[in-house]
């Protein structure tokens, strides 16, 4: 029995270093978890976009501060904002924040991951495989899966909320 109490506190403690899928969709390291990754379909030799909430159950803030994609030929953090009526993009070399205790949406029209010079077609159903890297240099591997839209927010149970 003791034995079986040590093994299970080794295979915890090695796991909490690696990141694991959780809801469907769902990827977790330590105290971040990524929430439904997506891609939208895009033709090989264009630009692809990569969406996701990070979430931040820590007590410190944490750095996304690069990505990286076998899927294309440069991978980059970027914010699309509207200004006067124009939409602007801009590349974020210093990652961005997510606060501790918070959360950060890459969503359309905001923060996203942009896949420049993809390698090969994005079609509906595919997984495109990125790595996102953070301020601790720790380093989560997600899979965003193609589809056309967001996907949809698992509907809450009767009488309760998701937490």
């Amino acid at each position: 029995m003791k034995a079986l109490i040590a093994l299970t506190a080794i295979l915890a403690a090695s796991s909490a270093a690696l990141p694991t899928q959780t809801l469907a969709g769902d990827y977790t390291l330590g105290a971040l978890t990524i929430r439904q990754p997506w891609s939208r379909p895009a033709q090989a030799g264009m630009n692809g976009a990569g969406f996701f909430t990070v979430v931040n159950a820590g007590k410190t803030p944490v750095t996304l501060r690069s990505v990286d994609t076998p899927a294309a030929a440069k991978a980059e953090i970027h914010q699309s904002s509207m200004a006067n009526g124009v939409m602007s993009m801009r590349r974020l070399d210093n990652g961005v924040v997510i606060p501790a205790g918070g959360q950060i949406a890459f969503a359309p029209g905001g923060y996203h991951l942009m896949l420049i010079g993809l390698k090969a077609a994005q079609a509906q159903g595919q997984k495109v495989p990125v790595t996102l890297i953070f301020d601790s240099g720790r380093k989560m591997r997600v899979d965003l899966a193609v589809q056309l839209a967001a996907p949809s927010e698992p509907a809450a149970p009767a009488g309760g909320r998701l937490h």
